[in-house]
C-alpha cells in the first residue's frame, strides 16, 4: 500500500466506519483458507453454532487459530494483520478471535442489523473486524451492508440473537438497534460486494447486516476480530463466550493473556 493510498483508506475508514481492501490475498492463501475452513467445519468446537435450523445452513465457530494450525499460520504469515495495521495506523495488532461464517446454498436467514462492539467483553476504541470472503459475494447472496458513519453516533446497542432476533442486554447504557429502514437515508447504506481476495475492514461500532443466501452457491467467510493496544478486558453478562477463561482482571490489556496473541507490531 502506497503512502497516498494508505492515507485515503484511513480517511474513508474514519469517516464511514468501513472500507473494502481489494486484492489483499492471492490464490495460494485463498486455497489455504478453503482447506482450513473445510477442516474446521468437519471438526466444530464446543462454541460452534448452527443458526438456520431446518432452513438451510448458517454455521459459525470461534477461536479457530487455537484449534487449527492452518488458521494460526494464516493470521501470522499471510500479511493480513499488517494490512489491517496499515489501514488503521495501529502500532500493535492483537487477535481477539477468528471466526467462520458460512451460509450454505438456499439459506434464507438474514443477519439482522447490529454492531459487534456490544457482543464482546472489551472496552476501548481500536476494535475492528476483517471480513474475508472465499466466494463472490453480491447484495442478494449475503454481502455485508453498512450504515455509513454509524460508528460515530456514540451509541451502544443491545446484541441481537442471530437465530431468534431477540435482544440481549450486556450493559445498562445500551439501546435497541434503531429501525434502519426508517431513520437512515438509502444513500448512507454501503453494500460491500466483493470477490475472493478482497477484504472488508470495519469498526466494531459500525451497524451492519447481511441478506440470506437463496442462490445455488455457498457464502463462505473468515472473520478476524483485531484490536489495538488501548483495548482492555471488560467482562459483562451475555457477551461472547470465550474458549477458556483468561487470566485477566477487568481493565487489563488483552495482550497480557495468551488467549489474545499479538499478531503484528511495528510502524504501519
Amino acid at each position: 500500500m502506497t503512502q497516498n493510498s494508505r492515507f485515503d483508506v484511513r480517511v474513508r475508514l474514519a469517516a464511514d466506519g468501513v472500507v473494502t481492501l481489494p486484492g489483499v490475498l492471492g490464490p495460494d492463501w485463498l486455497g489455504h483458507l478453503e482447506r482450513a475452513l473445510d477442516e474446521a467445519l468437519a471438526r466444530p468446537s464446543p462454541l460452534g453454532q448452527q443458526f438456520a435450523g431446518d432452513r438451510g445452513g448458517f454455521h459459525s465457530d470461534l477461536y479457530l487459530s487455537h484449534a487449527f494450525p492452518a488458521f494460526r499460520s494464516f493470521v501470522t504469515e499471510s500479511g493480513i494483520a499488517r494490512a489491517m495495521a496499515e489501514a488503521t495506523g495501529l502500532s500493535q495488532v492483537v487477535l481477539f478471535t477468528d471466526e467462520l461464517l458460512v451460509k450454505e446454498p438456499r439459506t434464507p436467514i438474514d443477519t439482522p442489523w447490529h454492531h459487534d462492539y456490544s457482543y464482546w467483553p472489551l472496552s476501548g476504541e481500536a476494535v475492528y473486524s476483517i471480513w474475508i470472503p472465499l466466494d463472490d459475494v453480491r447484495r442478494d447472496t449475503g454481502a455485508l451492508e453498512f450504515v455509513r458513519g454509524s460508528h460515530l453516533w456514540g451509541q451502544a446497542y443491545h446484541p441481537k440473537s442471530f437465530d431468534t432476533g431477540a435482544d440481549r442486554v450486556t450493559h445498562a447504557a445500551e439501546q435497541p438497534v434503531p429501525d434502519v429502514d426508517a431513520v437512515v437515508d438509502p444513500a448512507d447504506r454501503i453494500v460491500a460486494e466483493c470477490e475472493p481476495g478482497d477484504c472488508v475492514l470495519f469498526h466494531a461500532r459500525t451497524l451492519h447486516r447481511a441478506s440470506g443466501n437463496p442462490g445455488p452457491g455457498r457464502r463462505r467467510a473468515i472473520v478476524l476480530r483485531l484490536v489495538g493496544p488501548d483495548v482492555r478486558f471488560d467482562p459483562r453478562p451475555h457477551t461472547l463466550p470465550l474458549i477458556w477463561a483468561p487470566r485477566l482482571s477487568p481493565g487489563e490489556p488483552l495482550a497480557a493473556d495468551p488467549l489474545f496473541p499479538t499478531v503484528w507490531s511495528g510502524v504501519a
